[in-house]
């Protein structure tokens, strides 16, 4: 009976040394990845939220994707520069991008892509008394561009930037006349010429593509888990569900 009663013991010790065990080498393994969601008011409602208390596209999707593929994701506020520097630096192991706003379609050597959530498209944009004068992608080029100060534009070497710090001092730019063009994101446009009270119209399309994570590349292991995940949002209808949550009306591939 005592001899019972001590491997008894010894087997319920033994199970929860298992079991500790376990938990940590869990603890251990699981990855936590950090982004960038920017200063407050940018790139609504893709990295802010239209409302306050409200969430954003990026919060929705990198929630939907914990929640299938186990990873943690925590999320910085960066000013737009910074955010580049830190993705360069390690201090930050991701971003929600498009290719196609890189020079070939590039990210760079330091990085890889997951496969794309839905389509972005940013536009030419004047006022609407200036839009003949921008037909083509090409009619800006050799003018005064508005843009964002530290964002992407493939072709900004045949034209002149002239930056800001944010999209609705940019939209802003654009109704006081600063200048006659600008390139923004279709949703973010719209939303700031409604808050700024001011009448653009889309002009001539810039660049069409699709949204993905960038991901710096001693990451590359975690692609197939997130891409899992990103095809499951897909076929579940979460990822449609996301969009129309927002208002937005994207195709997704």
């Amino acid at each position: 009976m005592l001899n019972n009663k001590i491997y008894i013991f010894v087997l319920v010790v033994y199970l929860c040394l298992q079991a500790t065990s376990c938990f940590a080498s869990d603890k251990k393994e699981s990855t936590t990845l950090y982004f960038d969601l920017g200063e407050k008011g940018g790139w609504v409602p893709f990295r802010n939220a239209e409302k306050n208390g409200g969430t954003s596209v990026f919060t929705d999707l990198s929630k939907a994707l914990e929640a299938d593929s186990g990873i943690q994701f925590q999320t910085v506020n960066f000013p737009q520069k910074r955010a580049d520097k830190a993705l360069i630096d390690g201090l930050v192991d991701f971003d929600f991008t498009c290719l196609e706003w890189f020079k070939g379609n590039d990210p760079g050597p330091e990085f890889v892509a997951t496969e794309p959530f839905f389509e972005i498209t940013e536009y030419i944009i004047s006022l609407k008394k200036n839009t003949h004068l921008f037909p083509t992608p090409e009619s800006i080029f050799g003018s005064r561009v508005g843009t964002i100060s530290g964002y992407l534009y493939f072709d900004d070497d045949k034209f002149t930037r002239t930056d800001f710090l944010n999209e609705s001092r940019l939209v802003l730019g654009l109704k006081n006349d600063r200048f006659k063009v600008i390139i923004l994101e279709r949703e973010t446009a719209k939303y700031w010429a409604k808050i700024n009270n001011t009448e653009i119209d889309f002009a001539a399309l810039h660049t069409s593509g699709n949204l993905v994570m960038r991901l710096r590349k001693e990451h590359s292991a975690l692609i197939p888990l997130l891409n899992q995940a990103v095809q499951r949002m897909k076929t579940s209808g979460k990822l449609q569900a996301i969009l129309s949550s927002h208002g937005i009306d994207s195709k997704i591939y």
